[in-house]
C-alpha cells in the first residue's frame, strides 16, 4: 500500500541534550529559510533529497556516533550526515534534529517505506527501575501532550496539525541489554476515519553518559514488516569500551535527571526546561522522491521506491 505523505509522521526527536552539546560539524548544515507555500516546499524537498544521496554512505561501513559508540550498518542500509539530514527533516515541517542529532537511516532498495533518525542524548546514566512497574496509560497522555504542544509550530509553516492515535506497540525493556521498544501511531488531525496513519517506532539503547535513540518511522499497514528494520540497525550498534550501561561507576559519574518512563512519555525534555516546543520535534515525509522526476506535493502520494533509486543513481 502507498501512503500519502501526509500521513507519515516521526514523533519524539527528545530534544534532551544540554545546551552546548553539539553534533558534528557538517558543511551541509546552512539551513534554508522556511518553505510556506507548496511550490517552494515541494522546491525544496527535490533539493534536500539531492545532497542527501550525495553525502550517503552505503553498508557495510562502521559509522561513528560522535565518541560513543560504533553503528555497523549492514548492507542495504544508507546513512545520511547530519548536515543533509537536518535539512530533509526541515523540508518535511519538522524542526532541526538539534542537539545530539547523529544522522538518518534508510533502506538502499526501492519499494520499502521507511526511515530512521538517530541522536545520543547527553543525559547521564538514565536509571531504568521504573520499567518494572509503569503506567503505560499515563505515558500516553504526557506523549499527547507534547504533540499538541509542537502542533503550534507546525501551524505556524503551513503544515497540518498531529494527533497521537496511540499505541502500536506498548513499551518493552530489555533490561539485560539495557535497550527500550515501543511504537505510537500518529495521523493529521483532519485525516478521514480508517486512512493509513504513520507509526513510530523507537529503540533506545541505554549507555553509561546517556542514550542513544534509533527512531523508525513508516506506516501502520507496513509497521509489522518494517520495524525489524529498526531491531537490525539497533542489533549493529555497538557501545565503544568505558561507554557501557554497566561500566556505570556509582558516587562518580553523573546520573540523569529523570528515569527511563521520561524516555516515553516525552517529559524529559520539558523537565529540562529545553527546545522544541514542549520538548517534542515532528517530522514528516514530503517532496518528490522518485528520482526527482516530477514534483509531488505534501498531500499526495510519496513513492518510496525512489529511495533505492536515488541512493544507486549517486554511483553511476
Amino acid at each position: 500500500m502507498r501512503l500519502s505523505a501526509s500521513a507519515l509522521a516521526l514523533y519524539a526527536l527528545l530534544l534532551v541534550a544540554t545546551p552546548g552539546t553539539g553534533w558534528a560539524d557538517d558543511p551541509a548544515s546552512t539551513t534554508s529559510p522556511a518553505a510556506t507555500s507548496k511550490e517552494a516546499r515541494e522546491t525544496e524537498s527535490k533539493a534536500a533529497w539531492k545532497v542527501a544521496a550525495a553525502a550517503a554512505t552505503k553498508g557495510p561501513a562502521d559509522i561513528p556516533f560522535m565518541a560513543q559508540a560504533v553503528l555497523k550498518l549492514p548492507p542495504g542500509f544508507a546513512f545520511v550526515p547530519v548536515g543533509p539530514s537536518n535539512r530533509l527533516l526541515r523540508s518535511w515541517g519538522n524542526q532541526e534534529g538539534g542537539p545530539g542529532f547523529i544522522g538518518t537511516i534508510f533502506p538502499v532498495e526501492g519499494g520499502e517505506n521507511w526511515f530512521i533518525t538517530a541522536h545520543f542524548r547527553d543525559a547521564g546514566y538514565v536509571k531504568d527501575e521504573e520499567a518494572k512497574n509503569w503506567n503505560v496509560d499515563a505515558l500516553l497522555t504526557s506523549a499527547k501532550e507534547g504533540v499538541d504542544a509542537s502542533n503550534v509550530d507546525r501551524e505556524a509553516r503551513g503544515f497540518a496539525k498531529l494527533k497521537v492515535d496511540g499505541w502500536i506497540e506498548k513499551p518493552v525493556y530489555d533490561a539485560a541489554q539495557h535497550r527500550l521498544v515501543y511504537a505510537i501511531g500518529i495521523s493529521d488531525q483532519d485525516a478521514p476515519a480508517g486512512a493509513e496513519s504513520g507509526v513510530n517506532y523507537h529503540t533506545y539503547a541505554l549507555g553509561r553518559e546517556g542514550y542513544i535513540t534509533l527512531d523508525l518511522v513508516t506506516g501502520t499497514s507496513t509497521i509489522e514488516r518494517f520495524k525489524d528494520r529498526a531491531k537490525t540497525v539497533l542489533a549493529a550498534l555497538e557501545y565503544q569500551p568505558g561507554k557501557k550501561y554497566e561500566e556505570f561507576v556509582a558516587g562518580t559519574d553523573r546520573i540523569a535527571e529523570y528515569g527511563i518512563a521520561a524516555l516515553v512519555a516525552g517529559v524529559a525534555a520539558k523537565k529540562l526546561g529545553l527546545l522544541a516546543l514542549g520538548g517534542l520535534a515532528i517530522a514528516k515525509f514530503g517532496g518528490a522522491i522518485v528520482a526527482f522526476a516530477k514534483p509531488i506535493g505534501l498531500g499526495l502520494v510519496a513513492l518510496f521506491a525512489g529511495i533505492g533509486r536515488m541512493f544507486t543513481r549517486r554511483n553511476r
